[in-house]
């Protein structure tokens, strides 16, 4: 765990220098999301967590080994913060990457602070899960390293909504 959060430390630092691990490419959404889902395969299975991968081919330009962190996080926390036998559904399209969950939600007045670096809503339930507190936040600055957009939306008991909304890349803007 330690281990874990000396990592994440180290990573949101350069990124809050402004540097980025490796250099943007074109990279297809779908493939990203679905070696994410792969990620979480383990973890899912362990809590009876069924996850659902759905959507279509999008090029977007970005740094792929930041895109895949940002992707198995948010996919992560759809699976950690569930009810047993819950449900997470990634879905990619042109318009956005959502990930939907039924797990345990986030109460109205915590929603603007889950971004905060080491916020956690229910600190004795993050320790029990193994969370740092930081995993949103590297979502949220691989999000402004990406010109993407993040949009939030909870209910306690019913679940949570993530939704990233990246720039197309030049090809996909013109069809190709």
């Amino acid at each position: 765990r330690l281990l874990k959060l000396i990592e994440d430390i180290m990573h949101l630092s350069k990124l809050d220098e402004g540097f980025a691990a490796g250099c943007q490419r074109s990279v297809d959404l779908l493939e990203a999301a679905r070696a994410a889902v792969e990620e979480n395969a383990e973890a899912a299975a362990e809590r009876n967590v069924t996850v659902r991968l759905t959507g279509e081919n999008v090029s977007i330009n970005a740094d792929p080994t930041l895109l895949d962190e940002m992707l198995r996080n948010v996919i992560e926390n759809g699976v950690k913060y569930n009810r047993l036998n819950g449900e997470v559904q990634v879905e990619v399209s042109r318009l956005a990457d959502g990930v939907t969950d039924t797990g345990i939600g986030i109460p109205p007045e915590h929603l603007d602070k889950v971004f905060e670096r080491f916020y956690r809503v229910d600190g004795s339930r993050s320790k029990q899960t193994g969370g740092t507190g930081l995993g949103l936040s590297i979502v949220k600055h691989g999000a402004e390293y990406h010109h993407a957009r993040i949009e939030l939306d909870s209910e306690v008991g019913r679940g949570t909504v993530m939704t990233l909304t990246f720039p197309l890349s030049t090809d996909e803007e013109h069809g190709a």
